[in-house]
């Protein structure tokens, strides 16, 4: 009963805010996924409770990124030179670990995401931990912190993102990318559901390599720092 009052708050939320044909949309994916994956990552989360006003005006309000987009997004990986054994992913605003968990069923070994929320990471935390005997071989991690201070490992050779934070924060993350492949050269690729903040990935030398857009509303971008790709 609890999960069937969040799918119709959520689809009265997207369809008041959007459409009602995009609310019929997410909600039907959703709880496809939340079956399929076994998780409760549902809802939205204004963050009003759990992070200063100041982080907020930077930081978009918890929404998970759509199973469909996010499905697509990370099946790139199977058609990119992707070593997912020794290939760090990192979720950007992980908030409840939706991503993190989903990336481990697509066969990533390493798994990191960080959430300036300090609630949203305890969620995620409870969610890897409920899920974790599906993946014992699977080593994942969660960090309370900020984008703008965020180091980015030298391991990580794939970011997910669902439009975290604004231009103002994504600008310093982009930072901390450019200081980790300048200390270690290699490929990265950047899965963008939503790609709001996308020219400034662009100018610190990404590209794009695929999208797909549904609904109008829903989008996902694949991007790679390697000229040839």
């Amino acid at each position: 009963m609890k999960k069937t009052l969040a799918y119709l708050r959520y689809f009265f939320y997207i369809g008041l805010n959007w459409n009602f044909r995009l609310a019929i949309a997410i909600i039907y994916y959703e709880i496809k996924g939340e079956n399929k994956y076994g998780l409760n990552t549902i809802g939205i989360d204004d963050l009003s409770t759990s992070v200063n006003e100041d982080d907020r005006k930077h930081a978009s309000i918890y929404q998970p990124v759509n199973y469909y987009i996010a499905e697509w997004l990370l099946n790139q990986t199977d058609h990119l030179d992707v070593s997912k054994k020794t290939c760090r992913l990192l979720d950007a605003g992980c908030g409840k670990g939706r991503v993190l968990f989903m990336a481990a069923h697509y066969g990533f070994k390493k798994i990191t995401g960080f959430d300036l929320s300090p609630a949203m990471c305890h969620i995620a935390i409870q969610n890897i931990e409920l899920n974790r005997s599906a993946f014992p071989d699977t080593e994942f991690e969660i960090i309370h912190s900020n984008a703008s201070d965020f180091e980015v490992s030298d391991d990580t050779g794939v970011i997910f993102m669902f439009n975290p934070f604004n231009k103002h924060v994504m600008e310093k993350f982009a930072v901390q990318i450019q200081k980790s492949l300048e200390k270690t050269p290699r490929e990265m690729i950047i899965l963008y559901a939503n790609p709001e903040c996308k020219d400034i990935l662009l100018n610190i030398g990404f590209h794009e390599i695929n999208s797909i857009k549904k609904l109008r509303l829903l989008q996902g971008l694949v991007l790679s720092n390697k000229k040839d790709r």
